[in-house]
């Protein structure tokens, strides 16, 4: 009988190192399952109101085989599963709001698939992954760093059912993924999402040939670009810059003519506007694309892999 591959959380990591000895290595189409941790692994949470001690990690890395240095990497997402309990905090100086936010903790539970928020609010659940990305050739930025590895992006398209596609920078790519959300709201205003224990199952395919700057997420029927920067103008420019470089080299049209379909058809939202660097999203529609990997049919590339 088939036995997938799994890695607990006690494999983590506060950087996407490119050094670090792989944790375990995949074939392509194999899938395999990571532990992630959350804020309240370790009971340090309730221990403390110095939340800002607290960190979230990633688990990894793995090593996919194939993969090398120019190709890019295809991520699929095929299950989230989560805790039933969450917590979320705010912080001094962290935040998007005017005037600031206190410090303060609050753990939640889950139950019949919505956060019970208050005694009379429930939100319903889901689950996404705030941090995915593969090591950077170089550096080792910090799990809670966005670039062009990946890495903290706290997107919320990432769900189970989605793929992520990455520039690998890497030789084997070396993967790493963590910081589970029950839920989370485009922007991840006050600083957390509702940040869960759990794992994820996973898989990855090499894409030789296909040329990214940055993440790209397929998820819902839509292509999403996400570029990050020190500000949202300059991140919202990045996803912008990528969304038109592809959809011009897939249309063959002129800039101007690309340009002005996207802004009939796509949307510019924040992912993620509380870290040290921001992350935008451009989300346009797949039927606007010919080719795989971008196009309509590429969501049903994998089916029928190993598993």
């Amino acid at each position: 009988m088939y036995k997938m591959p799994h890695i607990g959380f006690e494999a983590a990591s506060g950087a996407f190192d490119p050094n670090a000895e792989p944790v375990m290595a995949v074939a392509q189409g194999e899938r395999f399952s990571l532990g992630a941790r959350s804020l309240l692994t370790g009971g340090l949470f309730e221990r403390t109101g110095e939340y800002e001690k607290l960190s979230i990690p990633v688990t990894g890395p793995v090593a996919i085989r194939g993969a090398k240095r120019g190709d890019a990497l295809r991520i699929d997402v095929h299950e989230i599963r989560i805790a039933d309990r969450g917590a979320m905090v705010t912080l001094p100086g962290r935040g998007g709001f005017t005037g600031g936010l206190g410090r303060a903790g609050r753990v939640v539970t889950i139950v019949d698939g919505n956060v019970q928020f208050d005694k009379d609010i429930r939100i319903p659940i889901r689950p996404m992954i705030g941090k995915i990305g593969v090591a950077p050739a170089g550096e080792s930025p910090n799990s809670s760093t966005v670039g062009a590895h990946g890495g903290n992006m706290d997107c919320k398209d990432v769900t189970a059912g989605s793929a992520l596609i990455l520039p690998v920078h890497a030789e084997r790519a070396l993967l790493y993924a963590g910081d589970l959300h029950a839920v989370q709201g485009d922007g991840e205003c006050s600083l957390t999402a509702v940040e869960v224990e759990g794992s994820v199952v996973l898989s990855c395919r090499v894409l030789p040939g296909v040329a990214l700057k940055r993440p790209v997420v397929l998820s819902g029927g839509s292509v999403i670009t996400i570029g990050d920067g020190d500000d949202l103008d300059e991140a919202a420019r990045l996803a912008l810059d990528d969304m038109l470089e592809l959809l011009q080299r897939d249309r063959q049209w002129t800039r101007e003519k690309t340009a002005m379909l996207m802004s009939a058809a796509a949307d510019v939202s924040v992912s993620q506007l509380v870290n040290a660097r921001a992350s935008v999203k451009v989300s346009l529609a797949a039927r606007y694309f010919n080719s795989p990997p971008f196009s309509i049919d590429s969501a049903n590339t994998l089916k029928g892999e190993a598993h």
